[in-house]
């Protein structure tokens, strides 16, 4: 298998361990059965509830746009309340930050979580969504889609089998805008107008699992009639289109036009999202209702309830807090150390508290460089009592009261108890405070010491080495500072190399660092499977524990260094996880491989969250019933929630 150019981009994208061949009858929260309908809702003066928000009956009454009957599927899809019908109008209030990210995926975190599949309001199953039904080969090498019929972009134009078979042929596949393949290599073919075949070079028994997440935007968020006058295959004076804009070439203008995140930048591009983008600026992005969204509630009124949503741009989260305790934000996931403040201030803000499942598995992950350049340290980070012995060194509850106020349980990297993949053993071991222990498995190791009590290396020298940690948050570097003064009382010098991410992920690529600290996303289902970097090498450089070995299997053996055998292992064992679409199949195997990390124990783990929380406005209803965080790029949160069914009620 070609690692490189079939597997390398299916990771950073999600999925689960649970899917079945979607069927549009087979899901009560998206059905085109409205007779499921629990209470009848009414609208805001008490009489019958309109079929659409009257601002939209306002734009049919002038002939700007086509009666709700004309624009809606023949079998819209039904969404069922989180509680109960709501009632048009009002705007969402929310924040976010100036920063690359911050001002582009939280639009689509939101309002732009429309997939072929997408996940349910618990976060755990895949359900149907634009695809009614979808049917996989035996080999897994052919996936046909069948879409939902009478869905139109925000303009009023079709959306059909031809938009998939564009995203495919002429993005995804496309060599200047996507140098390497998110999906490994395929073709579409187009079967009819609402039926797609995609067709894989190699075996991909995960792509379902990858289409639910945030990078399955792509099969849906191309419309072909908009994007093409921006593409050098369908428009020969592209180049014109290119110097109106003064850019660089047409590939700047295509990403600027309908390229990631252009979601929160483009207000000319259609969508299919409840919302369309209607302004930005620097101080303020707003989203307003999509007149042709294709989606109702139970008692057949065209979603989304709210008129509009708008972010404010602010410069820092302390704006944030600040805002949220004013009672100005509707919804925010709340960090750790605000939880007091933000309790203080309910009563003023108008806000609850909700509790989220966090998707990490340890808020920090310590990873020894087992690939080192330099010998000396290669010997010392290998041997498996040295890292045994670190790990007893370290007051894991002090930690966690000192540094997470109180919140989350001494852990492994390890999946969470919340995961079928929950091993205790796995999570819970070499885990106590033990300074007695932690000597005696160094001395194991490293017996010998010099007058100051530092242990000597292989070389005869003190161990000595440092530890790159992301000084952009300080809960990573308030924890390793505590960790460098455990390990310096057992004879060990580490010392912490407070370093901003981009320098953290360039060294690490260049198999640079001694230790490097990271998040441990690998908690839930969904990231084990696709992205499990915490416990085998596949993903440089956030393998930190062993970047060589990301190279070798990339590369088929031919970078990179060849890993020791339990590590190949594993490694094999990935391959057969990611060509079989056997759910029962992927999950032995990745149990297998989760086995051999156990033994290993490539990384230290300090604390798992026991739970994340957020707040959110009282006078937001439909709010949702589960939360899961923490993973962004496969949750999409709170999006499965259906964010079109919130509705405000002002008290």
């Amino acid at each position: 298998m070609d690692h490189q150019s079939t597997r390398r981009d299916l990771l950073r994208v999600g999925g689960t361990l649970v899917f079945v061949t979607a069927t549009a009858s087979a899901c009560d929260l998206l059905s085109t059965n409205p007779s499921r309908s629990g209470q009848s809702g009414r609208g805001a003066g008490g009489g019958p509830k309109p079929k659409e928000a009257p601002m939209l009956a306002d734009l049919v009454k002038r002939g700007a746009i086509d009666p709700v009957e004309k624009r809606l599927p023949p079998k819209p899809v039904i969404v069922q309340p989180n509680d109960r019908p709501g009632v048009y109008g009002g705007e969402w209030r929310l924040n976010t930050v100036a920063s690359g990210y911050g001002t582009g995926a939280t639009q689509y975190q939101i309002a732009g979580y429309e997939n072929l599949v997408r996940w349910d309001p618990t976060f755990t199953k895949i359900i149907p969504n634009i695809a009614d039904s979808y049917e996989i080969s035996a080999d897994s090498t052919t996936y046909t889609f069948h879409l939902h019929k009478g869905i139109r972009w925000s303009d009023g134009h079709p959306f059909t089998a031809a938009d998939m078979v564009f995203a495919v042929q002429d993005v995804i596949m496309n060599t200047e805008l996507s140098p390497i393949p998110q999906f490994g290599e395929m073709s579409a073919e187009q079967l009819d107008d609402y039926t797609v075949r995609l067709t894989f070079a190699e075996p991909n028994g995960v792509l379902i699992q990858n289409i639910v997440t945030r990078t399955g935007l792509v099969f849906t968020d191309n419309p072909a009639h908009y994007l093409k006058q921006f593409h050098k295959k369908y428009n020969p004076n592209v180049n014109a289109l290119v110097e109106k804009e003064k850019l660089d070439d047409w590939l700047a203008l295509f990403n600027l036009k309908g390229g990631d995140y252009s979601f929160g930048s483009n207000v000319d591009k259609p969508t299919l999202y409840p919302w369309v983008l209607k302004s930005v600026s620097n101080s303020q992005i707003v989203v307003e209702r999509n007149p042709y969204y294709w989606k109702v509630d139970p008692d057949g009124s065209q979603l989304p309830y709210l008129d509009r949503i708008v972010w404010t741009v602010v410069t820092n989260e302390e704006t944030t807090l600040l805002k949220t305790a004013n009672g100005e934000v509707d919804f925010s996931y709340g960090d750790p150390k605000n939880k007091p403040v933000l309790a203080r201030g309910r009563s003023q803000g108008d806000y609850r508290f909700f509790d989220a499942v966090p998707g990490h598995t340890s808020d920090v992950c310590i990873y020894p460089n087992l690939a080192h350049k330099n010998p000396v340290l290669r010997k010392i980070f290998q041997n498996k009592d040295f890292r045994i012995g670190l790990s007893y060194a370290i007051n894991r509850q002090e930690i966690i009261d000192a540094v997470f106020q109180r919140q989350g349980e001494p852990w492994q990297i390890a999946p969470r108890k919340e995961s079928s993949y929950y091993d205790r053993e796995m999570a819970e071991q070499y885990l106590e405070y033990d300074p007695d222990r932690a000597n005696e498995y160094l001395d194991r190791a490293f017996p010998d010491k010099d007058p100051d009590g530092r242990r000597l290396g292989p070389d005869g020298k003190p161990i000595t080495f440092n530890i790159d940690v992301h000084g952009g948050i300080t809960e990573w570097v308030d924890t390793i500072d505590l960790v460098v003064r455990y390990w310096r009382k057992v004879g060990v010098n580490a010392r912490l190399n407070n370093i901003s991410p981009e320098l953290a992920v360039t060294r690490g690529e260049a198999n640079q660092h001694d230790m490097a600290v990271w998040s441990g996303e690998g908690g839930l289902d969904a990231v084990i499977l696709i992205n499990p970097y915490n416990y085998l090498p596949i993903l440089s450089p956030y393998s930190f524990f062993g970047v060589p070995w990301v190279a070798w299997y990339d590369s088929d053996g031919k970078e990179g260094e060849n890993p020791p055998t339990p590590v190949r292992r594993q490694l094999q064992l990935y391959d057969e996880a990611l060509a079989t679409s056997d759910t029962q199949r992927q999950h032995d195997l990745m149990t297998e491989i989760l086995h051999i990390a156990k033994e290993e124990f490539f990384g230290i783990g300090i604390s798992a969250p026991t739970s994340s929380y957020g707040i959110v406005s009282n006078r937001t209803q439909n709010w949702a019933k589960q939360m899961t965080t923490g993973t962004v790029w496969v949750y999409m949160d709170p999006a499965p929630s259906n964010p079109c069914q919130y509705f405000v009620e002002e008290r």
